[in-house]
């Protein structure tokens, strides 16, 4: 297959979060990153799992010369040189290593990695994200231009899908004002203290809605609530079930989670699809090889198809 030449605008970064581990993420991203190659896209993959980082053994990639630690510690100027190219397509930039303390990265650093990805040329930029709602994960997944949040039928699993989105939001009110944020040269010190106070209220903002928050900060500051609000209607994560065996049971999950993130967090949660159990997959994941490359007409192709048709 032909590679198309380096686009010089940066690409569309796509995160792919979760609050729980085990869900299919890194399989899901590599066969997503490979799709869209095979379609004739430029696309980076971007491990941030930066604790544990595997993406590249999905890819068929062995072992790595460089991570993103070489980038982080000044070894290289930029992402683009330590990207690798994978047997199926996509370049690839492989996560921290295991040492101690890899994930906790200070803010500064984080900071420049984020704009780094920015600025990476590429059609679609892929993160894959670690199953936590650490700062560092939020951040990133907020840094994205579309967020998916993967969870299966479970109830540990969808709970802890729940507990992401809210937690993103929340982080997104946070650091609304931040550098790394879009509304930073409109820092309002009242707003601000209104966001602080509703989220360190005694005990959480369990059962607090942010309705709540956004009557406030229209009471106290009206010419300044279009900032909250808009922080808040801008943010619309992508669910995506896994390993859904039972439609109805699929249904209903969905509904559920679109009922009490817009009553709780008055935020939109679309729906990205749902995929079904399927051995090929597993095996594909087993063999170390992206399931689109040996299956191109099978279920998971077919749903990325109609999935990138959509979202993309």
């Amino acid at each position: 297959m032909k590679m198309r030449i380096l686009p010089l605008e940066p690409g569309k970064i796509i995160a792919i979060g979760g609050a729980k581990g085990g869900v299919g993420k890194s399989i899901f991203a590599a066969n997503l990153g490979t799709f869209l190659a095979r379609k004739g896209k430029k696309v980076i993959l971007l491990d941030l799992d930066l604790g544990g980082a595997n993406l590249h053994l999905y890819m068929g990639v062995w072992a790595l010369k460089h991570r993103i630690n070489d980038f982080l510690d000044k070894k290289v100027a930029g992402l683009e040189e330590i990207a690798v190219q994978t047997p199926h397509g996509p370049l690839l930039i492989g996560g921290g290593s295991s040492r101690l303390g890899a994930p906790n990265l200070p803010f500064v650093r984080k900071l420049k990695l984020i704009r780094a990805v920015k600025k990476l040329a590429a059609d679609h930029v892929i993160i894959d994200l670690g199953g936590d709602t650490s700062f560092n994960i939020l951040d990133f997944y907020l840094a994205a231009d579309t967020g998916l949040v993967m969870t299966t039928c479970d109830p540990a699993s969808y709970l802890d899908a729940y507990t992401f989105i809210k937690m993103g939001l929340y982080r997104r009110l946070a650091r609304l004002f931040g550098p790394e944020s879009g509304w930073h040269k409109l820092k309002d010190d009242t707003v601000k203290g209104i966001i602080e106070d509703f989220l360190n209220q005694p005990g959480g903002t369990n059962g607090h809605g942010i309705g709540k928050l956004l009557k406030q900060v229209d009471l106290e500051t009206p010419s300044k609530a279009y900032l909250v609000k808009n922080a808040v209607e801008s943010y619309r994560p992508l669910l995506l079930v896994n390993m859904a065996q039972d439609s109805s049971e699929t249904k209903n999950l969905i509904i559920r989670l679109q009922k009490v993130a817009n009553k709780m967090l008055a935020v939109d949660v679309d729906f990205a699809g749902a995929l079904p159990p399927d051995s090929k997959v597993a095996q594909s994941a087993h063999d170390l090889v992206p399931d689109v490359v040996g299956n191109p007409n099978g279920v998971l192709a077919g749903f990325l198809n109609r999935m990138c048709r959509k979202l993309l």
